[in-house]
């Protein structure tokens, strides 16, 4: 057993939030004011922008009521929230959340990645993180995942983490297709389908 000298500089204390969740490449922290500019950023590329359902991010008011939100969350409903994801070099990459939904009852999984990280495998890796916390840790019944019609990499997504179709409904005035994955049909990630 070593001990440290006590005359030895102490290491510097960290201003950033501690992990929510890690996996391989993945660190989920809460959100924070200091995080702004990144997620303003994120807000504002049209890319991610034309597929969300919800309220655009498009200034720094916005981005407060976004944080506001998900300090709300994680206080009424422990374990759900809305995290800020960070690479395995420390690079902001976008967010990642489980939330109640407008559905009474349900609670919906969703990401919102900048561009550069798409088709990299974050998104079903942070799925996967997401929905093992949210039905081996919270002891969800079930997860509901929506987007546009128009995301054709969504659907894909969501039934490799074993979701459903489930037909469409309609999140804060616009149209979504709505997927469901109950908890007893959660047996991880699913291989990719390939063509014919």
């Amino acid at each position: 057993m070593t001990q440290t000298d006590s005359t030895s500089p102490a290491a510097p204390p960290s201003s950033a939030p501690p992990a929510f969740l890690k996996t391989r490449r993945i660190t989920l922290v809460d959100l924070a004011y200091g995080q702004s500019l990144d997620l303003l950023r994120l807000g504002l590329e049209s890319r991610v922008a034309r597929h969300i359902l919800d309220a655009p991010l498009n200034t720094l008011a916005e981005i407060v009521g976004l944080i506001e939100h998900a300090q709300r969350i994680a206080l009424e409903r422990p374990g759900l929230g809305i995290w800020y994801a960070t690479g395995a070099h420390g690079e902001f990459i976008g967010i990642f959340s489980l939330v109640p939904s407008t559905e009474v009852g349900a609670v919906e999984i969703g990401t919102r990645l900048l561009p550069r990280f798409w088709g990299r495998g974050y998104a079903l890796e942070g799925g996967v993180a997401l929905c093992e916390h949210a039905f081996a840790h919270l002891g969800l019944p079930a997860l509901i995942g929506l987007c546009t019609p128009e995301n054709r990499s969504v659907p894909p997504l969501l039934q490799r983490l074993g979701f459903q179709p489930e037909g469409t409904t309609v999140q804060y005035g616009r149209p979504a297709l709505r997927f469901g994955l109950p908890r007893e049909r959660w047996t991880g990630p699913r291989r990719r389908q390939t063509a014919a």
